[in-house]
C-alpha cells in the first residue's frame, strides 16, 4: 500500500467543499448497488447469474485482474441491460441510481446507504445526469438492436423520466436529475435510427430527456468510415440542436486523430467523454490538432479516473496529471465523474482523493472541475 503523506492528508482535509456537486458521467448499467442489481434479478427469475450472490459480484464488478481494455470493460453489460429490462426493471433502476448518487457520492467509502458512513459527505451530488440505452433495455440486448425485444421501448422510456419525476418529489429537489439517451456504436444504423425518432418524440411531450451521447465499443465501429460517421451525424441531427450532446470518442487506440476530429465536428457535441486519443497524439506526434477542436470549440472535457485506469486509456496516476496539465495548458475544461460508480466500487469523492493524495491534481484543479460540472450541465437547459 502507498504511504500517504501526512501533510498531503492535512491539506486535503483543509479543503472547501461546496455544499452540492454536479455528476454528469454516470451509466445507468454500473449505478445501481450490486446487491440490489442481485434482487432484480432474482425477483425476476434472469438466467445466468451465477450460483449465488457471491459468483454474481465476482462476475460482474469491473477489476483490475479481469480488465485489459474497454471491450473487457464492457462485456458484462450485456447482462446488466437484460436485468435492467422493461419498464419494472428500468423505473427502478434509475430510482436506486440517483438514491445512490446522493447518498454515497460525497463519501470516501461507497456503500449503499449513507447510514452505513460514521463521518460526514465532504459534499452531496446535487445534480445528476444519468445515462442510458433505451433500445438495450428492451429484452433484445443480445441482438445488438437488431430486432424488436420483449418489451416497447416508449414503455421503457415513460418509466425512466417517472422514475425522474418521482425521485424529485422524495427529495424535495435537494437533487435534480435528467436522463441522457445513448445511441450505440454496436447498433444498425436502422436501430439507432428508431430511437432517434423516439427521443424526438418524446422531447416535443416535455419530459426528463436532457442530453444525447454516443457509447459503445470503439473496435466495433470507430466511425473512421466516413458512411458510418455520416450515419451517425444523421441520427443526432434527427433528434435536433435543442438538447444537449455529448460523445464518448477517443478513449482507445482505434480511433486516431483524425477520426477523432472528424466526429467532434459531424456530430456536434458541447462535451466529449474520455478524449484521450487527442491528447496522445500531442504528447507522442506532436500533433495538438485534437486538442485545438476542444479548446476553438470550448468543448468540456469528461473524465472519468478509476474507468480510465481499468481500461488502460490512462496509463497510471503519473499520467492522469500529465492528462490534467495538458488540458490546463491548452485551457481546454474538464470535469470528474464515476463512470460506474456500483462496478467500481467508487464515488467522486473517493477518485478526487486518489487523485490528490497521489499529487495527480491541486486545490485549484479539484474545485474549478467542479464549477464546471456545474455550468456545463444539461441540466441548465431544463
Amino acid at each position: 500500500m502507498t504511504k500517504i503523506d501526512p501533510k498531503k492528508l492535512e491539506s486535503w482535509n483543509a479543503i472547501k467543499w461546496p455544499e452540492a456537486a454536479t455528476e454528469l458521467h454516470v451509466h445507468l448499467g454500473g449505478s445501481v448497488p450490486l446487491h440490489r442489481l442481485w434482487e432484480i434479478a432474482i425477483a425476476r427469475g434472469i438466467r445466468g447469474m451465477g450460483n449465488g450472490y457471491e459468483e454474481f459480484v465476482n462476475l460482474v464488478k469491473r477489476e483490475g485482474d479481469k480488465i485489459t481494455d474497454l471491450d473487457s470493460y464492457l462485456e458484462i453489460y450485456d447482462r446488466i441491460e437484460l436485468i435492467q429490462s422493461g419498464p419494472d426493471a428500468v423505473r427502478e433502476s434509475v430510482i436506486i441510481a440517483i438514491h445512490r448518487a446522493f447518498l454515497t457520492g460525497g463519501h470516501i467509502q461507497s456503500g449503499p446507504g449513507i447510514e452505513e458512513h460514521s463521518e460526514a459527505p465532504l459534499f452531496r451530488i446535487g445534480s445528476l445526469e444519468l445515462r442510458f440505452n433505451p433500445l438495450k433495455r428492451t429484452g433484445a440486448v443480445f441482438l445488438k438492436g437488431e430486432h424488436a425485444g420483449l418489451y416497447d421501448v416508449d414503455r421503457v422510456i415513460r418509466a425512466a423520466c417517472n422514475a425522474v419525476e418521482d425521485v424529485a418529489i422524495g427529495f424535495k429537489n435537494r437533487i435534480r436529475a435528467g436522463l441522457i439517451i445513448c445511441f450505440g456504436r454496436d447498433m444498425t444504423f436502422d436501430a439507432n435510427m428508431i430511437l432517434a425518432n423516439k427521443v424526438r418524440e418524446w422531447l416535443d411531450l416535455g419530459l426528463d430527456v436532457v442530453g444525447l451521447d454516443l457509447a459503445g465499443s470503439e473496435k466495433t465501429n470507430p466511425l473512421s468510415d466516413p458512411q458510418k460517421l455520416k450515419e451517425m451525424k444523421e441520427v443526432f441531427d434527427t433528434v435536433g440542436t435543442d438538447i444537449g450532446r455529448t460523445i464518448h470518442v477517443g478513449e482507445t487506440p482505434y480511433i486516431d486523430v483524425d477520426t477523432f476530429v472528424n466526429t467532434v465536428e459531424a456530430l456536434n457535441p458541447v462535451r466529449v467523454a474520455h478524449p484521450i486519443a487527442a491528447l496522445r497524439a500531442y504528447w507522442e506526434k506532436n500533433d495538438d490538432r485534437g486538442l485545438k477542436v476542444l479548446k476553438e470549440r470550448n468543448i468540456a472535457c469528461e473524465l472519468c479516473v478509476k474507468s480510465n485506469l481499468l481500461t488502460g486509456a490512462v496509463k497510471d496516476l503519473d499520467e492522469y496529471g500529465k492528462v490534467i496539465s495538458t488540458f490546463d495548458d491548452f485551457e481546454i475544461p474538464y470535469t470528474f465523474s464515476t463512470d460506474a460508480p456500483s462496478l467500481q466500487g467508487t464515488s467522486l469523492a473517493s477518485e478526487l482523493q486518489l487523485l490528490y493524495l497521489h499529487g495527480s491534481i491541486q486545490e485549484e484543479q479539484i474545485l474549478r472541475a467542479l464549477q464546471v460540472a456545474e455550468d456545463v450541465t444539461f441540466l441548465n437547459q431544463k
